[in-house]
């Protein structure tokens, strides 16, 4: 059965994820490192979900109540493949920071709204309940019966792909303080 990943994306760049056509990409974030606990990056497995919803600062991200983004993981790949794979050439989160990534997830069936995000109220009520994560890390509780149904909403509903920008640009996020970075054990997104 597959699991839904939920978790806050505290700084939507378009980065991670990157939902650069025709993949959306998670690699950057929401991963352990070589010391930390084991995050989504580690922990998802093909066939699962991730849901990114909007973090508490609005300045930086859609804010609470709000979905960024809904990816199937339809692979899992070492993140040194990922960096070789040609497909990925050239993409903003195909390079070595030194963060010790150890994988990366692929997706070619997303919804990234960004900019356009999703007010949680817009979905039947019973798909609400326990959707959101509020907070660091993650959660991993939305019931299973439950994904598929979700899913199909927002098949019904939208086309697969991107239906927004990021909430800001990379360029926006060094105004006037210095360069948002992805926390390794989950805070930030």
């Amino acid at each position: 059965m597959a699991t839904l990943f939920s978790y806050v994306v505290e700084h939507d760049l378009g980065f991670a994820p990157n939902p650069t056509s025709p993949y959306c990409t998670l690699v950057h974030c929401k991963f352990g490192g070589v010391n930390g606990r084991p995050n989504i990056v580690e922990l998802a497995e093909v066939g699962d979900w991730i849901l990114g919803t909007g973090g508490s600062n609005k300045s930086r991200s859609a804010g609470h109540g709000k979905i960024i983004y809904l990816m199937r993981v339809d692979e899992q790949i070492s993140f040194t493949d990922f960096l070789t794979d040609r497909r990925f050439r050239g993409r903003r989160d195909c390079k070595d920071r030194g963060w010790r990534n150890k994988f990366a997830l692929i997706s070619q069936r997303y919804f990234y709204f960004g900019k356009n995000a999703v007010d949680i109220s817009e979905l039947p009520r019973d798909f609400a309940v326990r959707l959101e994560k509020l907070g660091p890390y993650f959660r991993r509780d939305y019931p299973p019966d439950k994904i598929n149904r979700l899913v199909e909403w927002f098949e019904r509903n939208y086309k697969i792909g991107m239906h927004g920008d990021p909430w800001m640009s990379e360029h926006d996020s060094m105004q006037p303080r210095r360069r948002l970075r992805c926390t390794h054990h989950g805070a930030a997104g």
